[in-house]
């Protein structure tokens, strides 16, 4: 299935994952709304694509993923810039460790946006709902299948979550009912830097656990098989072309995406 004149739109743009997946979208002729807390973030990434590549079609616009009103207006604003929407990118997500202080604000992004991301597709490309179908995408990781590395609990209990959402809102009858299917990413670590935002978020205070966590970012971070943002970008359109609805892929090692059974 081709992508070419497609619509896609796409939380947490200003990421390096969302970067990845705006570039592999435009290059697969996607027209791209890149929506971010971070408008500034997003506008810098339009304009260089828009110097990088001829006749590309991307827009910016500000997206607070908890703010229900400005969520939907960014589906407002997509479809009267475009003038329809065919792909949804629920990539906006955030890793804390002050579970004290951050732990409400961490679901509130990792699952709520996803919640909102969804139902909005939902009503904005749903069948019955005068739209022509369509994808949602939501960015999992792939933290969520090992116990191997020590990161934040309610990080990690949202993205894992994510896939029992995806199984339950992307059955088949389900889908049946609005025409849009729903697909679950789980790609690797990469090169986002999780060991500034540990550090920022949580005071280590000599706590030798938590000296051990660092090291163990800083380790992975160093490792030459670190995944590259590329290979996540194009793991997206190959989903976006043969996913089905309901299903759950992994992207790791810089080799293909494999499908979790």
């Amino acid at each position: 299935m081709g992508l070419e004149n497609q619509v896609a739109l796409v939380t947490g743009a200003a990421s390096d994952v969302g970067y990845a997946y705006v570039k592999c979208l435009l290059l697969n002729k996607v027209k791209v709304l890149l929506c971010d807390i971070n408008l500034d973030g997003c506008q810098a990434i339009e304009h260089q694509f828009l110097k990088e590549f001829q006749n590309i079609n991307i827009f910016s616009t500000k997206c607070d993923v908890t703010n229900e009103d400005e969520f939907e207006n960014a589906f407002k604003t997509c479809i009267k810039y475009f003038g329809r929407l065919d792909i949804v990118i629920n990539n906006a997500g955030v890793f804390d460790n002050s579970i004290e202080r951050q732990w409400s604000a961490t679901v509130n992004i990792n699952y709520g946006g996803v919640v909102r991301g969804t139902l909005l597709a939902i009503k904005y490309m749903g069948i019955p709902n005068g739209g022509s179908g369509g994808t949602v995408i939501q960015t999992s990781s792939l933290w969520a299948f090992s116990d191997s590395y020590h990161c934040s609990p309610m990080y990690l209990s949202t993205k894992k979550y994510l896939m029992e959402f995806t199984k339950s809102f992307g059955k088949k009858n389900n889908f049946s009912l609005h025409g849009v299917k729903i697909i679950t990413l789980c790609p690797e670590f990469t090169a986002i830097n999780c060991v500034r935002l540990v550090c920022k978020n949580e005071t280590l205070q000599k706590n030798e656990h938590r000296v051990a966590e660092v090291e163990d970012l800083k380790n992975i971070q160093q490792s030459p098989k670190i995944q590259k943002t590329d290979n996540i970008g194009n793991a997206l359109i190959t989903i976006l072309q043969h996913g089905k609805t309901g299903e759950t892929w992994i992207v790791e090692n810089n080799k293909p995406l494999r499908l979790v059974e």
